[in-house]
């Protein structure tokens, strides 16, 4: 796991913030998330206004030193240490590309641990991998914050894109119904994977560690009015 030094900590708390001031912003995700993380990480940021947005993997990249990061931002009830979190990580129609994937057929009564080979060809090569490449990433990593209901808490939470091998992970049903599948990691029975059929989505399960750095924010809204006129001034002086 990664950590953030004493500076870029103290610009993660002021981009959230400078968000939060803001009348017209919400909430941290998406693209507000990977805004706030180039500014922590003082990189260029891709803006949506000028490039279109893709659905590449890594949505913050440090070009100069080859670092990607899959950006996500989890909403939790309680911020706590230490946590298990899951987050969406790919779509993945595994029956729908079984041919594509190496297999002649695959339906919910294939082998869990035929379903298990075909997430993971689905999820390294055909996205992580592929995305790496072409977006010029060696150092493949995923950054989460964390965030409680009231938006007073945050854990940052960052580490290496994990890579298992068919060999590592053993895949069981959930239940008899079959309602989701997932994949444990052999060495400590750990739930890594997890996939439900019916959606299809692939989730990730992540240990956030007791020495997580935990952010407290009190948000404190600008008024609109005065938002708006700051903001058209600045653009009109910079015409």
């Amino acid at each position: 796991m990664y950590t953030l030094t004493n500076s870029e900590m103290t610009r993660l708390k002021s981009g959230i913030q400078a968000v939060f001031a803001i009348p017209f912003i919400d909430d941290i995700e998406d693209f507000v998330w990977e805004a706030i993380f180039s500014y922590v990480k003082q990189i260029p940021i891709t803006d949506p206004l000028t490039h279109i947005r893709s659905k590449t993997l890594f949505d913050v990249v440090d070009s100069k030193q080859s670092v990607g990061w899959s950006a996500k931002a989890v909403q939790r009830s309680n911020i706590k240490v230490p946590d298990i979190f899951e987050v969406v990580i790919q779509r993945a129609d595994i029956f729908k590309k079984s041919k594509k994937l190496g297999f002649d057929e695959l339906n919910i009564y294939s082998s869990p641990g035929d379903l298990g080979k075909a997430l993971l060809k689905h999820w390294y090569e055909m996205k992580v991998y592929h995305d790496a490449v072409n977006q010029g990433v060696i150092d493949k990593r995923v950054c989460i914050l964390l965030k409680s209901v009231d938006r007073k808490r945050y854990a940052y939470f960052e580490e290496d894109f994990s890579e298992y091998k068919a060999s590592d992970l053993v895949w069981t049903w959930t239940n008899s119904a079959m309602e989701g599948l997932q994949g444990i990691r052999k060495s400590d029975n750990f739930c890594v994977f997890r996939w439900y059929p019916n959606q299809k989505q692939l989730f990730e399960r992540f240990v956030l560690p007791t020495d997580a750095p935990i952010i407290s924010v009190v948000p404190q809204r600008l008024p609109l009015a005065e938002v708006v006129e700051l903001l058209t001034d600045r653009i009109n002086n910079r015409l």
